[in-house]
């Protein structure tokens, strides 16, 4: 079996949906599948992955950084080296450029089309246009490539419902997404969040906020920032922990200068090392991640493989797997709500542990088992397609 994941963005940049289609193709690898991965290259970034990689020339997204624009169709090198690939399935996860190449290589090929749907874009386009009726244009672009593929998986059923309320108007299958970290035995996660304290300059009684993942205004930072001025002012002692990158970043960091939070707040920048990454969840006491824009974070997942438990917003897609004081905490969607839920779990320890520990039996998932489950789906669609395939022939 000959499978390929498409994406519109690769290595460096390390958000859900580029470790959704790395993990896919790394473990089909391992199914004794014939893995590829198609996605834009950045020039001169070095990585070895076990897969076949077949990156195509890129150029810089403005205001969009670290985000780039594909131009596949300008790489003949790409285009020759992917048309001698006879593929058996084809998975796109973006429904724009990487993933019209997939629509119309699966045309070409006649051979089966599996679009995930993973991003809330109507966020994106409002952002980036003014107008209205272009952000309407796009939706319907968007809806129209859902439309056009054979299958369509979604990581939650609330994502599931927000392809629903763009328009899309067909069937789609729930297969979650997992994480690439193993849940540690007590010596290694000492060991981790010991590593963790010291790379951070913390204490080990510190009480440590958590989040990562794109510094971006959408995923509420600006209200995470706001609630740690107010726990300065009510004098619980915490440090903060961004760790990521995105067009955010640097006002975020002048925000916290604004509020005189320099001191509780450390910014660690884009962290692509995920052995150092293992150690910053170890040290955390709490991941704070109060995003309205994400459909299931897979970060929420790696912080449950260190029993650090969730705080996120009620009703938001990403709450859909927590249980309030149970594997997590939801709040309100306003900064008083964080502040004073932050605040009570301050002097709470035992509720966070207890939540923790919680979130890594109900939340944790692996990629291996995902994608084994994937594998098999993969094997059951080309079988339908091909029996649909000679049926259709059989007719004529």
């Amino acid at each position: 079996m000959i499978t390929c994941q498409f994406n519109d963005a690769y290595f460096p940049i390390l958000d859900g949906v580029v470790m959704a289609a790395h993990n896919y193709a790394y473990w089909l690898e391992k199914y004794n599948s014939n893995s590829y991965l198609i996605a834009p290259k950045v020039k001169d970034h070095p990585f070895e992955v076990s897969y076949n990689a077949l990156l195509y020339k890129s150029m810089i997204l403005p205001g969009m950084n670290p985000y780039r624009i594909g131009l596949p169709h300008f790489d003949l090198l790409f285009k020759r080296k992917m048309n001698n690939v006879n593929f058996d399935i084809l998975h796109a996860h973006c429904p724009f450029i990487t993933g019209q190449l997939a629509l119309n290589l699966s045309k070409n090929l006649n051979v089966p089309l599996v679009a995930s749907f993973h991003s809330k874009y109507k966020e994106d386009f409002k952002k980036t246009l003014d107008s209205p009726l272009f952000v309407d244009f796009m939706l319907k672009h968007v809806v129209n490539f859902y439309n056009s593929a054979d299958y369509v998986w979604v990581p939650n059923k609330a994502t599931g419902e927000t392809l629903k309320e763009y328009g899309y108007r067909g069937e789609y299958t729930v297969v979650p997404n997992g994480t690439d970290m193993e849940v540690p035995d007590k010596p290694a996660y000492l060991k981790y969040r010991k590593q963790g304290l010291e790379f951070l300059g913390c204490n080990e009684d510190d009480f440590i906020l958590l989040f990562v993942g794109q510094h971006r205004w959408e995923k509420n930072v600006r209200m995470i920032i706001e609630s740690l001025k107010t726990l300065k002012a009510e004098n619980v002692k915490f440090k903060m922990v961004f760790v990521g990158e995105g067009y955010a970043y640097t006002d975020m960091q002048l925000l916290v200068r604004q509020m005189e939070l320099n001191d509780h707040v450390i910014f660690t920048g884009l962290i692509s090392d995920r052995n150092k990454l293992k150690h910053i969840y170890a040290s955390a006491d709490l991941f704070v991640f109060p995003s309205v824009y994400d459909n299931a974070p897979l970060v929420m997942m790696e912080a449950a493989a260190y029993q650090v438990p969730s705080i996120v917003v009620k009703d938001a897609s990403a709450s859909e797997c927590i249980v309030d004081q149970v594997n997590g905490f939801t709040i309100d969607n306003s900064q008083e709500s964080l502040a004073a839920t932050i605040k009570n779990l301050s002097c709470h320890p035992e509720k966070i542990k207890r939540a923790g520990a919680n979130a890594a039996k109900s939340i944790y998932r692996n990629w291996e088992g995902i994608v084994e489950e994937v594998n098999a789906k993969y094997a059951d669609i080309i079988n339908e397609h091909g029996h649909m395939k000679s049926t259709r022939y059989f007719a004529m």
